[in-house]
């Protein structure tokens, strides 16, 4: 029997109805991490994402383009980006 069957009281196999979380892309969990009140620095990026410095540069390079406010806070020991407000 698979996964998604289940056996019904006459003996039948039944579809169970599974529900699949939603798709989340790596771009959309960026923009939710740098829309968290204090950021994100490079590093938990690096870590939570599996790209290259790079990688997530040229990312927060595509969200400035597309009209979000992203700020790099160097106040920190660690500079630490994050999204200000809404896209426009």
């Amino acid at each position: 029997m698979l996964d998604n069957q289940t056996n019904t009281e006459d003996g039948a196999l039944k579809a169970r109805k599974t529900k699949t979380p939603p798709n989340v892309t790596k771009l959309a969990r960026l923009e939710a991490m740098l829309r968290r009140p204090r950021g994100a620095t490079q590093e938990q990026l690096e870590n939570s994402l599996e790209w290259q410095p790079h990688t997530i540069r040229a990312a927060i390079s595509r969200l400035r383009k597309s009209g979000a406010e992203v700020l790099l806070d160097r106040s920190r020991r660690t500079p630490t980006y994050r999204i200000s407000g809404d896209r426009t």
